[in-house]
């Protein structure tokens, strides 16, 4: 049986794994699963959250990037390249809503907006204003943000995962590979954007994902693309294509990856017995999950649940549920480290300065 070795780069950490007859990518919620996001950590988006404030009237935004920040304190964002939330009115409408970008320049981050929630990639719109990184700011439309190096919001159980899909691949489950339930993202940090934005600027309901985009060698081209976490790295972990075709595009093109979605579903659905109708469950639950958006009733609490998915809280267990969607019944990974989640502006912990 060929074996093949596979990367998984966090930081400054390698960790080198055999694995079975394929290679797939793990690490957290998204990461390092393009060439693009080798190339530019820094806009190598890793997870997105879409919540109602502690602030009466506002609700968050928040954007974890570059797996690779230190613990300097120092935020590792860079300069060519711009970071954009995508806020739709409707799940499959991409010309409405608006998109709110930011932008590294010299040492602040420019904070801007722009008509229509799919726009070109690389595009800025206009300037709403600036605040310098690691300092808390409110801008002139009474937008209030934030960024900086902070410790990595994810709860995951990197090491279970590994086993599970191979395990998967091979023909078998077995749950006590998630056991002892290690939080492999406890000690990380990552370079996070938050913007809190009031209530009044936006839609009733809303459909949330985040990009990123750099110029390369004479065109902009997207970096990463996400909103639900382990999209890629669980629901695709078969379809290295199907994962670059994803990330590399936005959601209107969704719908042509459900097979790949459902795939591997399918399979543990069958191996597990649970389900009754494996292939209508796989279906509906791909259904719910794609175009690849997160759903959001503003002014109401966020959930993010195997049973109901309405905005994504930091302090919700994003891997338990999508790991629970995937079976067909609410499971674990048994990392629950709750411990870096503040609910306050802006609901980090953020990295001092040495």
């Amino acid at each position: 049986m060929k074996k093949i070795v596979q990367k998984i780069i966090c930081g400054l950490n390698l960790l080198i794994l055999t694995v079975g007859i394929f290679s797939f990518p793990v690490f957290g919620s998204h990461h390092f699963e393009s060439e693009m996001a080798q190339k530019y950590p820094a806009f190598d988006l890793t997870d997105l959250f879409v919540f109602d404030s502690q602030t009466k009237g506002f609700t968050t935004f928040i954007m974890d990037t570059n797996p690779q920040t230190g613990k300097d304190g120092k935020a590792a964002f860079a300069e060519n390249g711009v970071y954009s939330f995508h806020i739709s009115p409707e799940r499959e409408n991409y010309d409405k809503g608006f998109t709110i970008t930011v932008y590294l320049k010299g040492g602040k981050m420019i904070f801007g907006k722009l008509d229509g929630s799919n726009e070109a990639v690389g595009a800025k719109g206009s300037k709403i204003g600036e605040v310098t990184v690691g300092e808390e700011g409110t801008l002139p439309n009474g937008m209030r943000v934030w960024s900086g190096a902070a410790r990595d919001l994810f709860l995951g159980n990197a090491e279970g995962i590994i086993k599970y899909l191979n395990n998967l691949t091979a023909g078998s489950l077995d749950w006590n590979v998630w056991k002892p339930g290690n939080d492999y993202f406890a000690t990380f940090n990552s370079s996070i954007i938050v913007v809190e934005v009031p209530n009044s600027m936006l839609p009733k309901n809303i459909w949330v994902y985040a990009s990123s985009a750099v110029y390369h060698i004479d065109k902009w081209e997207q970096v990463n693309r996400l909103a639900n976490p382990l999209m890629t790295h669980l629901f695709m972990y078969q379809h290295p294509m199907d994962v670059a075709e994803h990330v590399a595009h936005r959601p209107d093109s969704d719908m042509t990856r459900k097979a790949a979605v459902t795939s591997g579903m399918l399979r543990a659905l069958v191996l597990d017995g649970t389900v009754k109708n494996p292939v209508g469950y796989a279906d509906s639950a791909a259904t719910r999950l794609l175009p690849d958006l997160i759903p959001f009733e503003v002014g109401t609490k966020a959930a993010y649940t195997f049973e109901k998915i309405n905005g994504r809280s930091p302090k919700d267990d994003g891997m338990d549920t999508v790991l629970s969607i995937f079976m067909g019944k609410k499971v674990t990974d048994y990392a629950n480290t709750f411990d870096r989640h503040p609910s306050e502006f802006p609901y980090v912990i953020k990295v001092k300065s040495q």
